[in-house]
């Protein structure tokens, strides 16, 4: 059984950029582990940041079981993953995790991505990904880009799944504001991979490796 690795800044990141194919790949018996950087605990500042973190450990928990996919959380601080990644040795950690995993293919956001988190996590796999000489497929997806990669690109038909990853994004009840913001721009850019890859709907990577 060939294993899938995605390497996320926050929990609901994954479905976000790749649910449909996250679920394309279990229905193929594929082995799916998330490796998330943080809980996203400042996304409700209202709310004391260990109520957060424990909702959010909740929803990820629901969705592993429902899924069938391990996630595995490194406990770093929202905001602060370039500098905790360097205090707590992340890069060391995450290299053994990808050694003992053996994974077919590694997937994490994409580097010009708005987001800090999600640039900041990018630039650690991609360190990572150099320092162990990682040679299997490396690929990059999109939440909340508005401009293209300089790389090429890989599509995958997730016309059968796309359905289904719009329900599992509302399992992150806590993040129903920010995935009504996406809900829109998540439509249109399956809709519009779709039509590039001659089906309903598609989700694009970018291939480094």
């Amino acid at each position: 059984m060939s294993t899938i690795l995605c390497i996320v800044a926050h929990p609901d990141d994954e479905i976000v950029g790749m649910g449909g194919t996250i679920l394309k790949y279990l229905d193929e018996s594929k082995k799916v582990i998330t490796i998330i950087f943080s809980y996203g605990e400042k996304s409700h500042p209202h709310l004391k940041e260990k109520i957060i973190k424990k909702t959010r450990e909740g929803e990820t928990k629901k969705l592993d079981e429902l899924l069938k996919r391990k996630s595995i959380f490194l406990g770093l601080t929202e905001g602060k993953i370039t500098q905790e990644a360097e205090e707590k040795k992340v890069r060391g950690k995450l290299a053994k995790l990808i050694q003992k995993y053996k994974p077919a293919k590694i997937f994490t956001h994409n580097a010009n991505d708005p987001h800090p988190d999600h640039r900041a996590v990018h630039q650690v796999v991609k360190d990572v990904v150099e320092n162990i000489k990682y040679k299997r497929s490396f690929l990059t997806f999109e939440v909340w880009n508005i401009t293209n990669e300089n790389a090429p690109v890989v599509y995958v038909d997730i016309s059968d799944y796309f359905k289904k990853k719009l329900e599992l994004m509302k399992i992150y009840e806590s993040q129903k504001h920010f995935i009504y913001i996406l809900l829109l721009p998540i439509i249109l850019r399956a809709w519009n991979y779709g039509r590039k890859n001659n089906c309903k709907y598609a989700e694009r990577f970018y291939k480094l490796k």
